[in-house]
């Protein structure tokens, strides 16, 4: 592996040292490049994506970043950036995601919002995701509908403020989701006219009924059903903001971007792999040791010193922190044909989101990512909810 490795600065891991060195090791034939993360919660991989995007923003092709985010909410981030409108905490908060709500990743959206204006054509980003139905169902009420539909929105809306919670667990009942979808066919019923002739309406329309489906209520305790749904959605957002002869990065956990499905996803990676072929890639971000932010139950809060365990020497982890150099990139392809018949580590670490004591699983890491860019010690990001 010393062979095959790019070191890398551990002091400032989006320096202009770091961006040179890592821009001749990264692919130039891709579509779809997908960053991933150990963690949702850990500061490092912010400043480890932002290297990445600033190595890829001298190519003109490279226009979008996807975010595994509701797509409704992350389009604000556009207004924000190209013209000033909202307020950035805000429109993070409206993610309902907490993991988004950090200084390190208010970092990564200014610095693409200064590398578009350098570079005269801005980066937009998008989100994926359809874990939420507040803002699609906003820019529906906002559209121009007649008051019936508006009136019929507004209490879809309330309706999902006063089920918070379910919203969060993905738990209706049968009989809230009943309810809840008898009226929103009722207003998509209507609202099909209103479609035909215009992009925001139809995208919240799909963003809605995609998170419809995947909380009906015959599934709420079916996890692989879940995971299954949600990732195949997850891979066909991300297709459809595919252009041709354009390039996208995409950024979610390493469980939905790797090329194989794992214990906890059914693996958007997966299936853009099969459609896509070798335009997909992907970067899986790791660590050996250290600390990372989530909500901790002990606690009762979130915080930012629950432990990255040092894994044992049948994890990837334990030996790329026995190298020398503390952070460092490869491309798996090489390595693979160097130790044909070696004995590999057969764990790795995946860290759902929250609190998680069992960190190590089952995993052929070289076979699910093209590229590693390994962290040795990682610290929890700034949330805004530290206490």
């Amino acid at each position: 592996m010393k062979r095959q490795v790019v070191a890398l600065d551990s002091v400032s891991l989006a320096g202009e040292n770091n961006v040179n060195a890592i821009s001749k090791a990264l692919p130039s034939k891709f579509q779809v490049l997908g960053i991933g993360e150990q963690s949702h919660g850990t500061s490092e991989f912010f400043a480890a994506r932002l290297l990445l995007i600033k190595a890829l923003a001298a190519d003109p092709a490279f226009t979008k970043i996807g975010l595994e985010a509701p797509m409704a909410e992350v389009d604000q981030l556009n207004d924000y950036l190209l013209e000033g409108r909202g307020d950035l905490k805000v429109i993070l908060r409206s993610f309902r995601l907490y993991s988004y709500e950090c200084t390190e990743f208010v970092d990564l959206v200014e610095s693409v919002g200064r590398i578009g204006k350098a570079r005269g054509k801005a980066i937009r980003f998008f989100g994926f995701d359809m874990q939420s139905p507040f803002r699609s169902l906003q820019n529906l009420r906002d559209s121009g509908v007649a008051s019936d539909i508006s009136d019929s929105l507004k209490n879809l809306m309330h309706y999902y403020e006063l089920l918070n919670n379910e919203v969060y667990n993905h738990s209706f009942s049968a009989t809230d989701f009943a309810e809840l979808k008898t009226l929103s066919d009722q207003v998509l019923v209507k609202m099909s006219g209103k479609a035909e002739g215009s992009e925001l309406v139809r995208k919240s329309i799909r963003n809605y009924r995609q998170f419809l489906l995947l909380n009906d209520s015959r599934y709420a305790h079916a996890m692989d059903v879940q995971s299954e749904i949600r990732d195949s959605l997850m891979a066909e957002n991300v297709l459809a903001e595919m252009e041709p002869g354009k390039k996208m990065v995409i950024l979610a956990h390493n469980a939905h971007l790797q090329r194989t499905p794992n214990i906890f996803s059914k693996s958007t990676g997966s299936y853009l792999a099969r459609k896509l072929a070798g335009s997909y890639q992907c970067v899986g971000l790791t660590t050996s040791y250290g600390f990372y932010t989530a909500f901790n139950p002990k606690a009762g809060h979130i915080t930012d010193k629950n432990n990255v365990f040092a894994g044992d020497s049948t994890t990837w982890e334990y030996h790329f922190s026995k190298l020398a150099q503390p952070v460092f990139f490869f491309g798996t392809g090489a390595l693979k044909q160097q130790i044909q018949g070696t004995l590999l580590p057969g764990r790795y670490r995946l860290l759902a989101y929250g609190l998680a004591d069992n960190q190590f699983f089952d995993g052929a890491l070289i076979n699910d990512f093209d590229y590693i860019l390994h962290i040795r010690q990682t610290s929890g990001n700034q949330s805004v909810y530290l206490k």
